[in-house]
Protein backbone atom coordinates (compact mmCIF):
# COMPACT_ATOMS: atom_id res chain seq x y z
CA UNK A 1 0.00 0.00 0.00
CA UNK A 2 1.23 3.63 -0.31
CA UNK A 3 0.38 6.74 1.08
CA UNK A 4 -0.43 10.06 0.18
CA UNK A 5 1.44 13.16 1.78
CA UNK A 6 1.66 16.84 1.40
CA UNK A 7 5.36 17.99 2.71
CA UNK A 8 6.39 21.46 2.74
CA UNK A 9 9.10 22.77 0.64
CA UNK A 10 9.37 26.40 1.08
CA UNK A 11 9.17 28.65 3.60
CA UNK A 12 6.31 30.91 2.49
CA UNK A 13 6.28 34.75 1.45
CA UNK A 14 2.89 36.14 2.55
CA UNK A 15 0.04 33.47 2.00
CA UNK A 16 1.47 30.30 1.72
CA UNK A 17 0.98 29.19 -2.45
CA UNK A 18 0.57 25.32 -3.84
CA UNK A 19 4.18 25.97 -4.88
CA UNK A 20 5.59 26.33 -0.83
CA UNK A 21 4.20 22.16 -1.15
CA UNK A 22 4.33 19.17 -2.55
CA UNK A 23 2.21 16.20 -2.82
CA UNK A 24 3.50 13.04 -2.93
CA UNK A 25 3.02 9.13 -2.65
CA UNK A 26 5.47 7.02 -0.37
CA UNK A 27 5.21 3.14 0.25
CA UNK A 28 4.33 1.86 3.46
CA UNK A 29 7.12 1.27 5.92
CA UNK A 30 7.22 -1.83 8.02
CA UNK A 31 6.76 -1.09 11.55
CA UNK A 32 8.73 -1.39 14.28
CA UNK A 33 8.67 -2.43 17.86
CA UNK A 34 5.97 -0.38 19.24
CA UNK A 35 4.77 2.00 16.39
CA UNK A 36 1.57 2.15 14.82
CA UNK A 37 -0.45 3.16 12.25
CA UNK A 38 -3.17 5.25 11.77
CA UNK A 39 -5.34 5.62 8.82
CA UNK A 40 -6.49 9.74 8.78
CA UNK A 41 -10.17 10.02 8.77
CA UNK A 42 -10.01 13.83 9.84
CA UNK A 43 -7.61 16.76 10.11
CA UNK A 44 -7.78 20.38 11.58
CA UNK A 45 -7.07 23.10 9.53
CA UNK A 46 -5.72 25.96 11.68
CA UNK A 47 -4.16 29.49 11.46
CA UNK A 48 -1.68 28.43 13.46
CA UNK A 49 -0.22 26.62 10.65
CA UNK A 50 0.99 29.55 9.32
CA UNK A 51 3.42 30.51 12.53
CA UNK A 52 4.22 26.17 12.01
CA UNK A 53 5.33 27.00 8.14
CA UNK A 54 8.34 30.23 9.40
CA UNK A 55 11.36 29.51 10.65
CA UNK A 56 11.72 31.58 13.31
CA UNK A 57 11.41 31.29 17.21
CA UNK A 58 7.66 30.54 18.48
CA UNK A 59 6.16 28.30 20.73
CA UNK A 60 6.82 25.09 18.93
CA UNK A 61 9.59 23.73 16.36
CA UNK A 62 8.74 24.65 13.01
CA UNK A 63 8.33 22.13 10.41
CA UNK A 64 11.03 21.30 8.94
CA UNK A 65 11.50 21.87 4.96
CA UNK A 66 10.64 18.52 3.68
CA UNK A 67 8.75 17.32 5.89
CA UNK A 68 4.81 16.15 5.99
CA UNK A 69 2.65 19.69 7.03
CA UNK A 70 1.80 19.16 10.39
CA UNK A 71 -2.10 18.83 11.85
CA UNK A 72 -3.88 18.07 14.43
CA UNK A 73 -6.24 14.83 13.63
CA UNK A 74 -8.16 11.50 14.25
CA UNK A 75 -7.96 8.64 13.11
CA UNK A 76 -8.01 4.66 13.40
CA UNK A 77 -5.88 2.58 14.17
CA UNK A 78 -4.77 -0.07 11.48
CA UNK A 79 -1.78 -1.59 12.45
CA UNK A 80 -0.12 -2.30 15.75
CA UNK A 81 3.16 -3.40 17.41
CA UNK A 82 2.04 -1.51 20.27
CA UNK A 83 0.48 -3.47 23.37
CA UNK A 84 -1.07 -0.59 24.99
CA UNK A 85 -2.64 0.41 21.47
CA UNK A 86 -5.25 -1.60 19.67
CA UNK A 87 -6.45 -2.08 15.66
CA UNK A 88 -9.99 -0.60 15.55
CA UNK A 89 -9.24 2.04 18.52
CA UNK A 90 -9.70 6.03 17.38
CA UNK A 91 -6.91 8.47 18.37
CA UNK A 92 -6.88 11.79 18.58
CA UNK A 93 -3.05 13.55 17.85
CA UNK A 94 -0.58 15.08 15.33
CA UNK A 95 -1.36 13.49 12.33
CA UNK A 96 -0.44 15.40 9.74
CA UNK A 97 -1.58 16.30 6.07
CA UNK A 98 -1.61 12.51 4.71
CA UNK A 99 -3.67 9.20 4.43
CA UNK A 100 -1.73 7.37 6.71
CA UNK A 101 0.47 8.09 10.08
CA UNK A 102 3.46 6.00 11.04
CA UNK A 103 3.77 6.89 14.76
CA UNK A 104 7.03 6.06 16.69
CA UNK A 105 7.19 5.08 20.05
CA UNK A 106 8.64 8.72 20.98
CA UNK A 107 5.40 9.86 19.29
CA UNK A 108 3.38 7.70 22.01
CA UNK A 109 4.96 8.73 25.08
CA UNK A 110 6.38 12.53 24.15
CA UNK A 111 4.04 14.78 23.78
CA UNK A 112 4.01 16.44 20.01
CA UNK A 113 2.69 19.67 19.74
CA UNK A 114 1.12 19.19 23.92
CA UNK A 115 -0.73 16.20 22.45
CA UNK A 116 0.08 12.39 23.17
CA UNK A 117 -2.30 9.95 21.47
CA UNK A 118 -5.66 10.44 23.04
CA UNK A 119 -7.75 7.88 23.09
CA UNK A 120 -11.28 9.17 21.63
CA UNK A 121 -15.29 7.56 21.05
CA UNK A 122 -17.03 8.06 18.23
CA UNK A 123 -20.22 6.92 19.96
CA UNK A 124 -19.73 9.50 22.39
CA UNK A 125 -19.50 12.62 19.70
CA UNK A 126 -18.71 13.06 16.91
CA UNK A 127 -15.03 12.88 14.86
CA UNK A 128 -14.61 16.72 14.20
CA UNK A 129 -16.39 18.10 17.78
CA UNK A 130 -12.59 16.58 18.92
CA UNK A 131 -11.04 19.00 16.47
CA UNK A 132 -13.37 21.76 17.72
CA UNK A 133 -15.14 21.95 21.19
CA UNK A 134 -13.36 19.01 22.37
CA UNK A 135 -10.31 19.44 20.66
CA UNK A 136 -7.28 22.41 20.80
CA UNK A 137 -10.09 24.99 19.79
CA UNK A 138 -12.36 24.19 22.81
CA UNK A 139 -9.54 24.03 25.33
CA UNK A 140 -7.61 27.71 23.50
CA UNK A 141 -11.33 28.95 24.66
CA UNK A 142 -12.00 27.72 27.51
CA UNK A 143 -8.35 28.39 29.55
CA UNK A 144 -7.95 31.31 27.63
CA UNK A 145 -11.34 32.86 29.40
CA UNK A 146 -11.22 31.13 32.68
CA UNK A 147 -7.78 31.04 33.55
CA UNK A 148 -5.85 34.07 31.46
CA UNK A 149 -9.34 36.19 30.92
CA UNK A 150 -10.52 35.59 34.75
CA UNK A 151 -14.19 36.42 33.52
CA UNK A 152 -17.01 37.23 35.65
CA UNK A 153 -20.47 36.81 35.63
CA UNK A 154 -21.66 40.32 34.29
CA UNK A 155 -18.45 41.38 32.88
CA UNK A 156 -18.47 43.09 28.88
CA UNK A 157 -16.40 40.46 26.78
CA UNK A 158 -15.06 40.84 23.32
CA UNK A 159 -14.36 38.63 21.10
CA UNK A 160 -12.79 38.69 17.30
CA UNK A 161 -12.86 36.40 14.75
CA UNK A 162 -16.23 35.50 16.44
CA UNK A 163 -17.35 33.17 13.91
CA UNK A 164 -14.50 31.55 13.61
CA UNK A 165 -13.42 27.82 15.74
CA UNK A 166 -12.02 29.68 18.52
CA UNK A 167 -13.97 32.31 18.31
CA UNK A 168 -17.66 30.87 17.95
CA UNK A 169 -16.72 28.74 21.59
CA UNK A 170 -14.89 31.17 23.20
CA UNK A 171 -18.25 33.62 22.82
CA UNK A 172 -20.65 30.47 24.04
CA UNK A 173 -18.49 29.69 27.11
CA UNK A 174 -18.43 33.62 28.23
CA UNK A 175 -22.01 33.56 28.14
CA UNK A 176 -22.56 30.51 29.78
CA UNK A 177 -20.78 32.08 32.68
CA UNK A 178 -22.98 35.16 32.76
CA UNK A 179 -20.75 37.73 30.41
CA UNK A 180 -22.34 40.24 28.26
CA UNK A 181 -20.65 39.10 24.93
CA UNK A 182 -20.19 41.27 22.05
CA UNK A 183 -18.31 39.81 18.71
CA UNK A 184 -16.03 41.15 16.05
CA UNK A 185 -15.94 39.46 12.35
CA UNK A 186 -15.43 40.00 8.91
CA UNK A 187 -19.09 40.33 7.42
CA UNK A 188 -22.77 41.16 8.19
CA UNK A 189 -23.61 37.85 7.89
CA UNK A 190 -21.18 36.28 10.04
CA UNK A 191 -22.41 38.92 12.72
CA UNK A 192 -26.05 37.37 12.10
CA UNK A 193 -24.62 33.68 12.51
CA UNK A 194 -23.23 35.03 15.66
CA UNK A 195 -25.94 36.81 17.25
CA UNK A 196 -28.49 34.17 16.34
CA UNK A 197 -26.79 30.72 16.10
CA UNK A 198 -23.91 31.07 19.22
CA UNK A 199 -25.60 33.35 21.32
CA UNK A 200 -23.71 36.84 21.28
CA UNK A 201 -25.42 39.80 22.61
CA UNK A 202 -24.04 42.13 19.43
CA UNK A 203 -21.46 42.19 16.29
CA UNK A 204 -19.88 44.21 14.82
CA UNK A 205 -18.48 43.67 11.13
CA UNK A 206 -15.32 45.39 11.17
CA UNK A 207 -15.32 46.03 7.05
CA UNK A 208 -17.86 49.08 8.19
CA UNK A 209 -16.15 52.48 8.67
CA UNK A 210 -18.15 53.17 12.08
CA UNK A 211 -17.23 50.22 13.66
CA UNK A 212 -15.15 51.67 16.42
CA UNK A 213 -17.78 54.16 16.72
CA UNK A 214 -20.33 51.32 17.02
CA UNK A 215 -17.96 49.67 19.32
CA UNK A 216 -17.89 52.55 21.77
CA UNK A 217 -21.45 52.58 21.74
CA UNK A 218 -21.95 49.06 23.12
CA UNK A 219 -19.12 49.05 25.69
CA UNK A 220 -20.13 52.61 27.42
CA UNK A 221 -18.85 50.68 30.86
CA UNK A 222 -15.39 49.43 29.16
CA UNK A 223 -14.29 45.98 27.96
CA UNK A 224 -13.28 44.19 30.71
CA UNK A 225 -12.12 41.33 28.50
CA UNK A 226 -11.12 41.29 25.27
CA UNK A 227 -10.26 37.53 23.41
CA UNK A 228 -8.25 38.28 20.59
CA UNK A 229 -7.68 36.36 17.71
CA UNK A 230 -6.65 38.95 15.01
CA UNK A 231 -4.60 41.38 16.20
CA UNK A 232 -3.65 44.81 13.77
CA UNK A 233 -6.59 47.07 13.23
CA UNK A 234 -9.05 45.46 15.35
CA UNK A 235 -6.94 45.03 18.61
CA UNK A 236 -5.68 49.30 18.27
CA UNK A 237 -9.67 49.23 18.10
CA UNK A 238 -10.56 47.60 21.25
CA UNK A 239 -7.33 49.17 23.68
CA UNK A 240 -8.63 52.51 24.12
CA UNK A 241 -11.72 50.98 25.23
CA UNK A 242 -10.62 48.38 28.03
CA UNK A 243 -12.15 49.45 31.28
CA UNK A 244 -9.54 49.64 34.44
CA UNK A 245 -7.80 46.80 35.38
CA UNK A 246 -9.59 44.80 32.05
CA UNK A 247 -7.71 42.14 30.33
CA UNK A 248 -6.51 41.69 26.51
CA UNK A 249 -5.86 37.91 26.15
CA UNK A 250 -4.08 37.56 23.14
CA UNK A 251 -4.97 33.67 21.52
CA UNK A 252 -3.98 35.03 17.83
CA UNK A 253 -3.29 37.61 15.64
CA UNK A 254 -4.37 35.88 11.97
CA UNK A 255 -4.61 39.38 10.39
CA UNK A 256 -0.61 39.31 10.65
CA UNK A 257 0.37 35.95 9.97
CA UNK A 258 0.93 35.98 6.46
CA UNK A 259 3.22 39.27 7.37
CA UNK A 260 5.55 37.54 10.03
CA UNK A 261 8.31 40.50 8.91
CA UNK A 262 7.20 43.33 9.40
CA UNK A 263 3.98 42.70 11.47
CA UNK A 264 1.41 45.53 12.88
CA UNK A 265 1.83 46.01 16.29
CA UNK A 266 -0.82 48.25 18.92
CA UNK A 267 0.07 51.39 18.22
CA UNK A 268 -1.88 52.86 21.36
CA UNK A 269 -0.79 50.54 23.98
CA UNK A 270 -0.22 53.12 26.10
CA UNK A 271 -3.58 52.83 27.34
CA UNK A 272 -2.79 50.04 29.57
CA UNK A 273 -1.18 52.36 31.57
CA UNK A 274 -4.23 54.54 32.16
CA UNK A 275 -6.54 51.74 32.66
CA UNK A 276 -4.00 49.72 34.66
CA UNK A 277 -4.90 46.74 32.18
CA UNK A 278 -3.12 44.32 30.93
CA UNK A 279 -2.53 42.32 27.99
CA UNK A 280 -1.21 38.66 27.99
CA UNK A 281 -0.40 36.13 25.51
CA UNK A 282 -0.76 32.48 25.81
CA UNK A 283 -0.99 28.87 24.17
CA UNK A 284 -3.78 26.33 24.95
CA UNK A 285 -0.73 23.90 25.27
CA UNK A 286 0.11 25.54 28.68
CA UNK A 287 -2.69 23.30 30.25
CA UNK A 288 -2.00 20.15 28.38
CA UNK A 289 -2.13 18.28 31.96
CA UNK A 290 -5.79 19.68 32.29
CA UNK A 291 -7.35 18.81 29.08
CA UNK A 292 -8.95 15.89 30.15
CA UNK A 293 -11.13 17.51 32.75
CA UNK A 294 -11.58 20.47 30.48
CA UNK A 295 -13.45 18.03 27.58
CA UNK A 296 -15.26 16.64 30.47
CA UNK A 297 -17.16 19.62 31.36
CA UNK A 298 -17.28 20.82 27.73
CA UNK A 299 -19.00 18.23 27.14
CA UNK A 300 -21.46 18.22 29.79
CA UNK A 301 -22.08 21.23 28.52
CA UNK A 302 -22.79 20.22 24.40
CA UNK A 303 -25.12 17.54 26.03
CA UNK A 304 -26.72 19.94 28.03
CA UNK A 305 -27.47 22.38 24.84
CA UNK A 306 -25.53 25.36 26.11
CA UNK A 307 -22.72 24.96 23.82
CA UNK A 308 -22.79 23.97 20.43
CA UNK A 309 -19.83 22.81 18.26
CA UNK A 310 -19.83 24.38 14.69
CA UNK A 311 -17.82 22.71 12.37
CA UNK A 312 -17.32 23.57 8.55
CA UNK A 313 -16.61 20.48 7.03
CA UNK A 314 -15.16 19.84 3.84
CA UNK A 315 -14.81 16.16 1.98
CA UNK A 316 -11.50 16.01 -0.01
CA UNK A 317 -7.92 14.07 -0.67
CA UNK A 318 -5.26 15.35 0.96
CA UNK A 319 -3.84 17.79 -1.52
CA UNK A 320 -7.45 20.05 -1.04
CA UNK A 321 -5.46 21.39 1.94
CA UNK A 322 -3.98 24.36 0.18
CA UNK A 323 -7.15 25.39 -0.90
CA UNK A 324 -8.58 24.91 2.45
CA UNK A 325 -5.96 27.07 3.97
CA UNK A 326 -6.71 30.19 1.25
CA UNK A 327 -10.14 29.54 2.32
CA UNK A 328 -9.27 30.09 6.25
CA UNK A 329 -6.88 33.14 5.42
CA UNK A 330 -9.64 34.75 3.11
CA UNK A 331 -11.90 34.32 6.26
CA UNK A 332 -14.53 32.18 3.97
CA UNK A 333 -15.36 29.61 6.57
CA UNK A 334 -17.43 29.88 10.04
CA UNK A 335 -16.75 27.35 12.86
CA UNK A 336 -13.66 24.93 12.93
CA UNK A 337 -12.39 24.29 9.00
CA UNK A 338 -12.30 20.50 9.17
CA UNK A 339 -10.66 18.33 6.09
CA UNK A 340 -12.51 15.37 5.61
CA UNK A 341 -10.32 12.46 3.33
CA UNK A 342 -11.42 10.80 1.27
Amino acid sequence: MQNTQVRLINRPLGLPKATDFVVDTQPFQSLGVNEIRVQNRFVSIDPAMRSWMAGGKSYINPVPVGAVMRALGTGVVIESRNPNYSVGEHLYTNLGIQEYALLTEEHLTKPDYGNKPYRIDPNLAPLPTYLSALGLPGMTAYFGLLRVGQIQAGETVLISAAAGGVGSLAGQIAKRFGCRVIGVTSTEEKCRLVEQEFGFDACLSYKSPTWRDELAALCLDGIHVFFDNVGGDVLNGALPLMARRGRVVISGAVSQYNNMQFMRGPANYLTLISTRARMEGFVGIDYYDEFADARTEIAGWIREGSIRSDVHLVTGRVDTFVTLLGQLFGGQNTGKLVLEIE
